[in-house]
């Protein structure tokens, strides 16, 4: 008699609970969908941060040369994001600043969460190549 009684109050806690396992599943599933959408956005910012940084130290390094120009440190780090098939959202700007290059290089970030920023802008500075005379060392 005991078994049968336990056998009825598990039947009915199971009739409570029908459905309770579909209801979890669809509040929890878009959550995992955003979590992992909002990792692989974020390894890609960090992929176009990592590519504006690398184009505009290379394009720093060519322009630090004696005879090498702003058109050559611009040129340079174009080439550089278009190796790292990365997209610049505007041409990279390059001044001479007391005797340092400085190169500044803004890469597009493609979105797939709405919230992030759209492009990544980095900044390199390298001291400006200069001859010295032996006489004056």
């Amino acid at each position: 008699m005991t078994v049968r009684s336990w056998r009825t109050n598990d039947t009915a806690a199971a009739d409570r609970d029908r459905g309770e396992a579909t209801a979890q599943l669809v509040i929890l599933t878009p959550l995992l969908v955003l979590l992992v959408f909002l990792g692989v956005q974020a390894a890609i910012y960090f992929h176009a941060a990592n590519v504006a940084a690398a184009a505009a130290a290379s394009g720093a390094a060519t322009g630090s040369g004696r005879s090498a120009g702003p058109g050559n440190a611009a040129a340079d780090a174009l080439r550089t994001v278009s190796d790292l098939d990365g997209h610049v959202t505007a041409s990279p700007v390059v001044s001479d600043a007391n005797g340092y290059v400085v190169v500044s290089v803004s890469v597009e970030v493609p979105r797939i969460v709405p919230f992030f920023p759209g492009s990544v802008a980095r900044t390199a500075r390298e001291p400006k190549e200069r001859f010295v005379p032996e006489s004056q060392r």
